[in-house]
């Protein structure tokens, strides 16, 4: 016979089954409704990217990636936030799919060059920024970071060439640091004038920073100016009493511009009771102890600079030059030779010759003098007379 029970169980089961069946329904609904599309995620990482959450946009960017695997937008703002974080690697792989995805977007290899240039990777680096500037040669940023690499390579024709674009396409920048890397590159490339309205202008955007007035007393100094040099010098010393470039600097004017060999030695001795390895001041009075003719004094600071720079020519050269002043003509060889194996300089060649000069080897003397003539130096004549005189 029907029980009747089991009616009632099969309708509660029923209810049960619709009720399970309904739920998941509202469930599956509710995530259609409020699922997230790429363009979305990509739109909440730029506003959480406004607000300097960098990491948080990362998330969002990384989110519009897995809905769309080739959003070109999402992976390069991705790398840009991974640069602001100083994830370099992870802006790498960021942004060189980006590259792959939008192959004519500058600003794609101005980030990829700054990553790039963080990891160390300085060719490539510029290579990127060169790419950016052959899309977009307006793009200020390229030729600010070519300025900066160049410069830091010692490369002052290639920073100066970058600096000044940039300049001219941000001639309202407030950089202080440009215009004086800019100052240095025209100093290096004894373009003084120049370099005293750039060096200038760091200094009325940050007065007195120490390395900006050093660097106006070189200019001044390099202009002879001496007033100037040494106005500018004696406030960085005031501001700095240890900095040994503005003492190195004083007795630079000493030494020079005035022609106060004595007293250039006493400044240069300043600078060595704040660093006794002082290279430069090492070396100077060493050869103003060489003016003074008094080579035996000048030796011991001249093998000081040695000591610390084994490729210091001129010290060298000058070691030598106490040698031959000394008529210890071998020894003077030996480190003219030191010197011409790192450069070969007039003043090396010169007075190698006259060492050979004064052992009698002519034909020694003689190669000195040819190498002279291929240089267009003025040496050669002066040592040809002495070697026709053997």
């Amino acid at each position: 016979m029907f029980n009747p029970d089991c009616l009632v169980i099969l309708w509660q089961i029923f209810i049960m089954i619709r009720q399970s069946i309904t739920t998941v329904l509202c469930i599956l609904v509710v995530n259609l409704c409020t699922a997230q599309t790429a363009t979305q995620y990509y739109d909440e990482g730029i506003k959480l990217q406004d607000q300097d959450k960098n990491a948080e946009a990362i998330a969002s960017f990384k989110k519009a990636i897995l809905k769309d695997p080739n959003y070109k937008e999402a992976f390069y703002s991705a790398g840009w936030n991974s640069n602001e974080l100083k994830k370099y690697s992870d802006a790498l792989t960021y942004l060189q799919k980006a590259k792959t995805l939008w192959p004519n977007e500058a600003k794609v290899y101005l980030e990829l060059g700054y990553a790039l240039e963080n990891l160390d990777k300085k060719t490539e680096a510029i290579d990127n920024y060169n790419k950016c500037l052959s899309i977009d040669n307006g793009y200020s940023l390229a030729y600010k970071y070519l300025g900066i690499l160049y410069y830091d390579d010692y490369n002052y024709k290639n920073a100066l060439k970058n600096i000044n674009s940039y300049i001219e396409l941000k001639p309202d920048t407030k950089d202080d640091d440009i215009y004086y890397r800019k100052g240095v590159s025209e100093n290096e490339l004894e373009q003084y004038n120049d370099a005293l309205v750039s060096i200038k202008k760091a200094n009325d955007l940050k007065p007195n920073n120490v390395k900006f007035l050093n660097e106006l007393g070189y200019t001044y100094y390099m202009l002879k100016n001496t007033d100037d040099a040494l106005r500018n010098y004696n406030k960085a010393v005031s501001l700095d009493p240890k900095s040994t470039t503005a003492l190195n600097g004083i007795a630079d004017v000493s030494r020079k511009l005035k022609k106060e060999t004595e007293e250039a030695i006493k400044l240069y001795r300043k600078t060595l009771e704040i660093n006794p390895k002082n290279t430069k001041a090492n070396y100077w009075i060493g050869w103003c102890y060489n003016e003074l003719e008094k080579p035996t004094e000048a030796i011991p600071y001249l093998k000081k600079v040695i000591a610390e720079d084994d490729k210091y020519t001129a010290a060298y050269t000058e070691l030598g030059y106490c040698d031959y002043s000394l008529k210890n003509y071998d020894e003077a060889l030996i480190n003219f030779k030191k010197a011409m194996a790192i450069e070969k300089t007039e003043l090396g060649l010169y007075y190698t010759g006259l060492c050979y000069v004064e052992k009698k080897q002519k034909s020694e003397a003689v190669k000195m003098m040819n190498e002279l003539k291929i240089m267009d130096s003025e040496y050669a004549e002066k040592l040809k007379k002495l070697i026709d005189k053997l």
